[in-house]
């Protein structure tokens, strides 16, 4: 795993787009993960991930199905 694998990252659900996730993995191949939904979520999400992590990207994935 290289260091920029570690980083928390942010990203919209990849099978219901209203959702906004936050996954993060460790050294030992562990995973947090936080999923938001609602009104707000994506903000709410980037909170989450700023004040967890501190340090997070924020990615696009392609969703499942396209």
């Amino acid at each position: 795993m290289t260091s920029n694998d570690l980083h928390a990252k942010l990203f919209r659900d990849r099978v219901r787009a209203e959702d906004w996730r936050v996954e993060k993995y460790d050294e030992d191949g562990g995973c947090e993960v936080a999923i938001f939904s609602g009104p707000y979520a994506q903000e709410r999400a980037r909170r989450f991930a700023d004040q967890e992590y501190g340090d997070f990207v924020e990615i696009e994935l392609t969703p499942y199905g396209d």
